[in-house]
């Protein structure tokens, strides 16, 4: 016990002196400098004292500046679903003053309104084979309708088509109509816009002509563009979910592309329709998949991939790539279009995902427990009906001072176009600072400076504690370069002594009174960064300081936070098999078991299989027993659900290298990793032979099994491969059995019948025949006898 306590002491302490010394640091010379620094508190009062230090103890004899957290609603209506006046979030907009290293907490409430808007685009690939998926969207049409206006009555529908782009090698252009019936080619068409007499969507289908082009990747990316940014010329309503159905049977073309037709100038996102065609198909290339991507975001666009099979590969990396888009197979005819359209609406609607953005400068973490369920960070929840409140607790931390002060930060559900803005102000200036509130050329400073807060602040060229040291002058009043000398060198070789102090040659590099220190020989982390960075620590004459939340490693990369080695299913860190270290766990090697793996330390040779754990995370990639989809399961998000066609160690790693590929592009292009994969820094993907050591499971649902595996990454990821072909049993046919029985019984009781009467006619045929034998036998001896007789007599 009295260890424990001393090892508590012990920490306390050293987190205490580890703070102090930060806030007692010689380059925190200003107030600004001072709050900028977590923790840290300025102190205008002269003293013997470090004008700056920690916050939270007595050592300031004056006015001490400490500034606090500012935090205020400006916009917060109620939430509402009249029409015409939605507001499915609350707050909608709040201003925030803080401090690098200040935490603020408040509440963003989301509610699904009842009957939202719906706009329903259906963009369609025109070329010859997808003719048969137009008859059957012209016969489904008003079903579509239909069952869509159940779902929103305020429903608006609208159809567009695309071919390609009017050049080879894209199209024929030796020839007008490319093919028996066809229409000549086109970039993109306009067909109907979007409107609420949804009885005008199947004639619009039915009255466009197919078309043909010559390669097989079609020029979609171009419609999909002018679709999403031509708001007035389509239709968009500013308060409406908005779906964009991509129908198509092939690839399609991305930026690049155009050039093999002499097409150049890039995509600049800009609507160019005019009569509702497509103007710029031979003047601007093809859009890249970012910049489709940006505007699906930037517009809450829903876009969803219906392809075929053929296609599927192609359009589920696709998904990976943009903004809240799905993929989901159609029939060869199109013939489930109308299911897959209510079945994609139904996920847009109950999986709410709230978007923020991430930088250095500062840090959102939400929290929820979902109607209902455990608290937990996430910024999903599933929405059992619409009308439900869901509340997330958002906790926003400044980490350093930005380069601008003041910044807009957004936080919105991923498919409307409604959100919480925040008005955040970055507090990395004093009020005495300011202007008006400072003394300027105050003799304090020799009249070459302003009295800031207590200290001076030097005009141009002059510098010192009192600004007393001119940059160009030979003479100075401060003057005294026993000041720069110390172990019998000036200014440690690094820098040259004016006015009685070191001016260092590489101010960046080397700091400190004697220039005796190198910032360089500070620890670099793993990003690279000295200390790891600015939120993690600062480098103090050769050594880090870390800051709050961080160990003292070396480097500072080494988190305080053990959470994140608690499993999902458990509460002990590591599952009580390996140590937390930095964040991380480290896994024992344990008698009778051998060594533990996996990201918790979960997993060992001869460990039971972890099936049963991953259970609920198949469950919610799979219908349950009564059809519906079951909301995310806590502790999923753990895991990385990948679905495949086979479970062959071969297609296993040919789909884990999509998916990180993809995954790596994805942070490379938001800027949040360096080029290393995931799997622990190495350019090495996976091979098949990696994933031999992969656990198989199987999980029966509504008479079907569907098999699965998992597998634990070199980052102690777990990733599951789900397979979506199924065995599935014939239901057992009551009637049939009992009467599939008795036909049995009466047939083998005949053919028992058959058989007894054949054997019994053979059996009676055999002794007939054999007393025919017999009969025949007397009959010749009695005549033998008479014979013999006879011919005695006449003897």
């Amino acid at each position: 016990m009295r260890l424990a306590v001393f090892i508590l002491i012990a920490i306390a302490s050293e987190s205490v002196q580890q703070s102090d010394d930060l806030c007692s640091h010689s380059s925190l010379n200003t107030c600004g400098k001072c709050i900028a620094t977590p923790g840290c508190a300025w102190c205008e009062s002269e003293g013997d004292t470090s004008r700056c230090g920690k916050a939270n103890q007595k050592w300031c004899n004056g006015s001490l500046t400490n500034p606090q957290t500012v935090s205020r609603a400006i916009q917060d209506d109620p939430l509402s679903t009249t029409a015409g006046r939605i507001v499915q979030i609350k707050p909608q907009k709040i201003f925030i003053k803080a401090r690098p290293g200040q935490k603020v907490q408040f509440d963003l409430h989301y509610q699904q309104a009842i009957d939202y808007p719906l706009d329903l685009y259906y963009l369609m690939d025109m070329s010859n084979s997808m003719k048969d998926d137009k008859d059957k969207l012209s016969a489904l049409g008003s079903t579509l309708a239909s069952e869509m206006r159940r779902r929103s009555s305020n429903l608006r529908m609208g159809f567009g088509s695309f071919v390609d782009k009017v050049t080879m090698p894209f199209v024929n252009t030796l020839t007008e109509i490319p093919c028996d019936g066809c229409a000549p080619p086109y970039e993109f068409i306009n067909h109907l816009s979007l409107t609420d007499q949804t009885n005008n969507f199947a004639p619009a289908v039915h009255q466009t002509q197919i078309s043909g082009n010559v390669d097989t990747p079609e020029g979609g990316f171009d419609a999909l563009m002018q679709v999403m940014v031509c708001k007035n010329e389509i239709g968009w309503r500013n308060e409406s979910l908005r779906m964009i159905i991509f129908s198509t049977d092939a690839e399609s073309h991305y930026s690049g592309d155009g050039r093999l037709g002499g097409v150049i100038e890039p995509n600049d996102e800009l609507c160019h329709m005019q009569r509702n065609r497509y103007t710029h198909g031979l003047v601007q290339d093809y859009p890249s998949v970012a910049q489709i991507s940006n505007n699906a975001r930037k517009l809450k666009m829903n876009v969803i991939f219906a392809v075929t099979e053929n296609v599927k590969i192609t359009y589920e990396m696709l998904k990976e790539a943009i903004y809240n888009s799905q993929t989901a197979i159609l029939k060869g005819d199109s013939s489930n279009v109308v299911e897959l359209i209510k079945e994609q609406y139904d996920k847009l609607t109950q999986d709410v995902i709230m978007d923020y953005p991430k930088n250095d400068d500062f840090e959102i973490k939400m929290f929820s427990s979902c109607k209902g369920n455990e608290r937990k960070e996430t910024n999903t929840c599933f929405v059992k009906k619409k009308g439900d409140t869901i509340t997330f607790n958002v906790q926003l931390e400044v980490k350093q001072c930005p380069a601008r002060k003041t910044q807009k930060i957004y936080i919105a559900p991923s498919s409307i176009n409604e959100r919480l803005e925040i008005d955040l102000e970055v507090d990395c200036e004093c009020d005495c600072e300011k202007t008006g509130n400072f003394l300027p050329a105050h003799e304090r400073c020799n009249r070459q400076g302003d009295l800031k807060c207590g200290v001076c602040s030097c005009h141009q060229n002059f510098w010192g504690p009192k600004c007393g040291c001119n940059t160009n002058s030979v003479s100075n009043k401060e003057e005294d370069n026993s000041a720069c000398e110390r172990n019998g060198e000036t200014c440690s070789h690094r820098g040259e002594c004016k006015c009685g102090a070191c001016l260092c040659y590489d101010p960046e590099r080397y700091s400190g009174q004697f220039c005796q220190c190198d910032s360089k020989k500070c620890a670099v982390g793993p990003n690279g960064k000295i200390c790891s960075g600015p939120t993690q620590g600062r480098c103090d004459c050769e050594g880090c300081v870390c800051f709050e939340g961080w160990k003292s490693k070396p480097d500072c990369s080494c988190s305080d936070n053990t959470s994140s080695c608690v499993p999902p299913t458990g509460v002990l860190e590591c599952s009580g098999h390996g140590e937390c270290v930095c964040g991380e766990c480290v896994c024992r090697i344990e008698q009778g078991k051998g060594k533990f793996f996996g990201k918790f330390c979960e997993d060992c040779s001869t460990c039971q299989d972890k099936c049963d754990d991953l259970k609920p995370c198949v469950q919610y990639k799979l219908p349950n027993e009564e059809g519906e989809q079951l909301g995310i399961p806590s502790g999923c998000d753990a895991y990385t659900m990948l679905t495949v066609q086979d479970l062959n160690d071969t297609t296993l790693a040919e789909k884990l290298q999509q998916h990180l590929q993809t995954e790596n592009a994805e942070r490379r292009s938001r800027r949040e990793t360096n080029d290393e994969n995931p799997l622990g820094g190495s350019e090495q993907l996976p091979e098949a032979e990696a994933l031999s050591n992969s656990r198989k499971c199987n999980y029966y649902v509504q008479g079907c099994t569907y098999y699965y595996k998992y597998w634990t990454g070199l980052d102690k990821s777990t990733y599951v491969f789900l397979d979506t072909n199924k065995e599935c049993v014939a239901p057992v046919d009551i009637w049939g059995v009992v009467f599939g029985l008795i036909g049995a019984i009466l047939l083998a009781g005949i053919v028992m019948l058959v058989i007894w009467k054949v054997a019994t006619t053979i059996h009676d045929r055999r002794e007939f025949a054999k007393f025919e034998k017999e009969r025949q036998a007397a009959m010749f001896d009695a005549v033998s006898t008479g014979e013999i007789f006879y011919k005695v007599l006449l003897i």
